[in-house]
């Protein structure tokens, strides 16, 4: 079900390094239909290679256990629907299509990013996305999806059922696939030779000072700096010009690129100074962020035991909490019940910490003396919600740094 890599996943150097390790973890999207299911762990081990500066998982787990079907469903947040909109506007701004271009989403998942273009006049969307369930959710709501696992074969079928693309959009996908060059292969195919390209990333800097070790899972193959990007779309001779951030997913990067060279904007430029003063894409600055999780670690469990007699509600059932829950060893005698708004979920159990998911109203009846904010990323929704729906008790909130108390 998986294999470890001997070579980095995109210089193909054999000189990797590895730096922190989180122990045997579960499929962070794997939840449980009864808390006592048994379920298949893997290693978690993260690695750097000096050459090309990507910080990388050593595992590899097949793509078809992982992704073929999916709970997470795009369009749950309004915070993520007013940054479709947003995105929207940037991508056409800097790209500047007319209502009969081409524009492609890999891992579109439920057409969340693509329905704004539909919106406002760009007719000719296409969404690929290899969970059958989530695509079939996204051609019910009219935006075009096929259910497929991007590669140059599939780019090629594309361009010859639909011409070239003048934007090509693979928002937090890239660093999920094992076959990185057929996929990037697939995009300079398919991409205009007038188009632009964009790739939405979990920034590696941001991970790096920010301590986001949540968001380091299997499913993640791959953790970017502006250089490690950069060296991956050089081999196909795609060429980054711009850089924008995201307002969700706690620490992303938009990196937008073309097959002609244009002026690198200001904020690229930035981003380069910046990564050469944080130390990204130095191994020992990773070491030093491996000590500093296991402070956390200690932190996180120190405050969690000191409710031990309390009702201790989690909210936000993402992969990113499986992670942190399982590396902490917190399960249903710390934390009752995890709160979700995804209803797919509703009923399931955690991976790995076996912790029931419930609905807001569910979580409510059980009058919770703290809710530990693990979809940390979505805070002030989150506390909203919780205070429009009764609660009147403490926050705690995982990231970013330290585990910290927040009182609106």
């Amino acid at each position: 079900m998986y294999e470890n890599i001997q070579n980095c996943r995109i210089s193909g150097s054999s000189n990797l390094v590895t730096i922190f390790e989180l122990d045997n973890q579960p499929l962070a999207n794997a939840l449980k239909k009864a808390p006592d299911e048994i379920e298949d762990k893997f290693p978690l081990t993260l690695m750097f290679c000096p050459d090309s500066s990507l910080v990388q998982l050593k595992e590899t787990i097949n793509k078809e256990v992982l992704f073929s079907n999916y709970t997470w469903v795009t369009g749950t947040s309004p915070t993520t629907q007013d940054y479709a909109r947003l995105f929207f506007q940037r991508a056409a701004e800097v790209a500047k299509p007319n209502s009969d271009d081409l524009i492609v989403e890999l891992a579109s998942n439920d057409g969340t990013f693509l329905m704004p273009f539909l919106k406002y006049g760009y007719h000719n969307v296409l969404g690929i996305d290899p969970a059958k369930n989530i695509a079939r959710v996204a051609n019910q709501r009219g935006v075009r999806t096929l259910d497929r696992f991007w590669d140059k074969r599939v780019a090629e079928e594309t361009v010859a059922k639909f011409g070239n693309a003048k934007i090509v959009i693979a928002r937090n996908v890239i660093p999920h696939v094992s076959e990185l060059q057929d996929v990037i292969a697939g995009i300079e195919y398919a991409l205009r030779d007038d188009g632009v390209g964009i790739i939405e990333f979990h920034y590696a800097g941001q991970i790096l000072q920010e301590l986001h070790y949540d968001s380091i899972y299997h499913e993640h193959l791959c953790y970017f700096s502006l250089k490690s990007i950069t060296y991956l779309l050089a081999l196909y001779g795609l060429i980054p010009f711009h850089i924008d951030t995201s307002p969700i997913s706690g620490g992303s990067h938009v990196i937008y690129f073309s097959k002609k060279k244009r002026r690198h904007s200001e904020k690229y430029l930035n981003l380069l100074e910046k990564e050469n003063l944080i130390g990204v894409n130095e191994i020992q600055t990773w070491k030093k962020f491996s000590e500093k999780c296991y402070e956390h670690r200690k932190k996180s469990m120190d405050i969690v035991e000191s409710f031990s007699y309390k009702t201790v509600l989690g909210f936000g059932a993402s992969a990113r909490s499986s992670t942190y829950l399982n590396f902490c060893g917190f399960d249903s005698t710390r934390i009752q019940a995890i709160i979700d708004n995804n209803p797919l979920k509703h009923g399931m159990y955690s991976p790995g910490t076996s912790i029931p998911i419930v609905s807001l109203g569910k979580g409510m009846q059980m009058n919770p003396d703290l809710i530990f904010i693990l979809a940390w990323n979505f805070r002030d929704e989150i506390v909203n919600e919780c205070r429009m729906n009764g609660y009147k008790g403490e926050f705690l909130v995982a990231f970013p740094d330290s585990p910290y108390y927040f009182r609106d």
